[in-house]
């Protein structure tokens, strides 16, 4: 069974949509950045050819054993794939929380764009996924993905101190969380 493309508008000219064979290039065009690398957990570097295709496989695979997309590409009508947004681990019917993550091209940090689309994303995961909560992990040195967050309306609920490992490194995280009763 295949699932039609979902298509949900973030603003004027963004959107949230499907993940697609046809982003391969996008996203080894945007991955190829030290500073997004240096902001996420499970984005490799260098970001391969065989990495790109085993994660726009996995999505797809994802997306239709769940009957719903759980991971979107953000979307600018001119310019394509500019990030991702979406939860691992999710299953549909099972959860009622999930913890998401988000990345942003470089080019469209400081616009408020990932504020926007994550607004859209709680919207989604509230009433289309049936999720009561949604969690975030962000390192504790980048404060701009803390304030997406708390502009969404979620609640610092954690400072989780040697959190993380990344390149043998001990990283310190903030846990965020948002239920949907506090948006009602």
């Amino acid at each position: 069974m295949t699932t039609p493309e979902l298509k949900i508008k973030i603003c004027d000219n963004l959107h949230l949509s499907s993940i697609l064979e046809s982003d391969k290039a996008a996203l080894l065009k945007h991955l190829d950045s030290k500073e997004i690398y240096n902001t996420t957990l499970n984005i490799p570097s260098p970001y391969l050819v065989a990495d790109a295709d085993f994660w726009i496989r996995k999505r797809i695979e994802h997306t239709r054993k769940q009957g719903k997309e759980v991971t979107f590409a953000i979307r600018d009508d001119d310019a394509g794939l500019i990030g991702v947004i979406g939860a691992d681990g999710y299953e549909f019917g099972l959860n009622h929380r999930a913890e998401f993550g988000y990345w942003l091209a470089r080019p469209y940090w400081g616009k408020g764009i990932m504020t926007d689309a994550v607004k859209t994303y709680v919207h989604y995961a509230f009433t289309e996924l049936e999720l009561l909560r949604l969690t975030a992990h962000v390192f504790a040195f980048n404060p701009a993905s803390a304030r997406v967050l708390e502009k969404n309306g979620f609640k610092l609920e954690g400072h989780l101190r040697k959190h993380f490992c990344k390149d043998g490194n001990l990283i310190d995280a903030h846990l965020y969380g948002l239920l949907k009763e506090d948006l009602l």
